[in-house]
């Protein structure tokens, strides 16, 4: 009990507030809730694991088995990284709708993995709409960020998707900071694709 109490004092007189985008400060709760191990294999942990990727997909209102939800350990731009260079072929080819700096570090990201990259971008005030754009030839991949933190702007996903759909481009939403706020289905049309909801 008296090294809980000293863990508990250190949180407390160490605890920074954390000024940058996400949500990253944590409760005092939330700590000591995580000072208790499992490991990887025990049971009780893969169970926890597994509702966890149940209830992702139940906020992107789809299941098992047609969908599935990989967790992935590290920061938004890890996760982001991670699926634009695992899920582009080399051939392949990025179109990234940007009205922010996070569309930006998406183009970013492809210029580095070696992934060839065709860029729309609007003004940073405005939504990116299906009119702004058209998929060029061997467009095989199309990037959007849903919410662009930096402004707060809502990009309407549902309606590129229809049109990233219909060009048969598999398509790539950053949902990094709307993911479980904004409702999303992802059983529509738009979204039935080999999409990937970066997260």
């Amino acid at each position: 009990m008296e090294t809980k109490r000293t863990i508990w004092l250190m949180i407390a007189t160490m605890n920074k507030l954390l000024f940058t985008p996400g949500p990253l400060t944590t409760s005092l709760s939330v700590k000591e809730t995580m000072l208790r191990d499992l490991g990887s294999r025990d049971s009780e942990f893969l169970e926890i694991v597994r509702e966890i990727r149940e209830q992702l997909l139940a906020l992107g209102n789809v299941a098992r088995p047609e969908y599935e939800c990989v967790l992935m350990q590290g920061s938004g731009t890890f996760a982001i990284e991670a699926v634009i260079s695992s899920a582009i072929p080399r051939d392949g080819r990025l179109l990234v709708l940007i009205n922010g700096a996070y569309g930006r570090r998406i183009e970013k990201i492809a210029r580095v993995h070696g992934i060839a990259v065709e860029t729309i971008e609007v003004e940073e005030n405005r939504k990116i709409t299906a009119a702004d754009f058209k998929l060029g030839e061997g467009i095989s991949h199309v990037a959007v960020v849903h919410c662009e933190t930096t402004t707060g702007i809502l990009n309407p996903i549902e309606e590129i998707g229809e049109k990233v759909a219909a060009a048969g481009a598999c398509y790539i939403v950053d949902a990094m900071s709307s993911f479980g706020a904004i409702p999303v289905n992802l059983g529509r049309r738009a979204y039935r694709l080999p999409g990937l909801l970066g997260e």
